[in-house]
């Protein structure tokens, strides 16, 4: 069994003049109108609060979208240090004979003499503006690799002689 409501609304100025030009217009009473309306303005309450539900729901999916987008790109710069090191270790290794333990300590001397001259290097010259240079050139390369790898294949011929 449904519930019956009875309410007095009292309108005044604008409204008042409102409903009763909308209730000739239609050719509808003014208490329909007016219950109408209010049932209008329930609805429109309810989806009001769904809406601000899903508008934070969006916002909120947004947010994290947008910190995966940003997580995603330490990690690609990550992994091309870790790449850059990798290269770097193994020339290293391969390249650089160990020294005898009569020339040891003075080798590495001559060793950190030769990193507090890298660092100041790197300091000095090695960023453009707040980036490295090497991540700039590395994002160059990579980026004319995939725009190859975007092109249809294309079979070279060489011209008639």
């Amino acid at each position: 069994m449904s519930a019956m409501l009875h309410a007095n609304v009292k309108l005044l100025g604008g409204y008042a003049q409102h409903i009763e030009a909308e209730a000739k217009e239609r050719g509808v009473s003014k208490n329909a109108l007016v219950t109408d309306y209010a049932l209008r303005g329930i609805e429109a309450a309810r989806e009001q609060k769904d809406s601000d539900l899903r508008s934070f729901e969006r916002r909120m999916v947004a947010t994290i979208l947008a910190g995966r987008g940003d997580i995603e790109a330490v990690l690609s710069e990550l992994d091309t240090l870790v790449a850059m090191f990798d290269l770097f270790v193994k020339l290293m290794l391969l390249h650089l004979p160990e020294p005898t333990l009569d020339e040891a300590e003075a080798v590495q001397s001559s060793a950190l003499t030769r990193y507090d001259r890298f660092i100041k290097q790197v300091a000095a010259t090695g960023f453009d503006g707040s980036r490295p240079r090497a991540m700039r050139k590395i994002a160059q390369l990579l980026e004319e690799r995939l725009s190859l790898e975007r092109l249809p294949n294309v079979v070279d011929v060489a011209p008639n002689e």
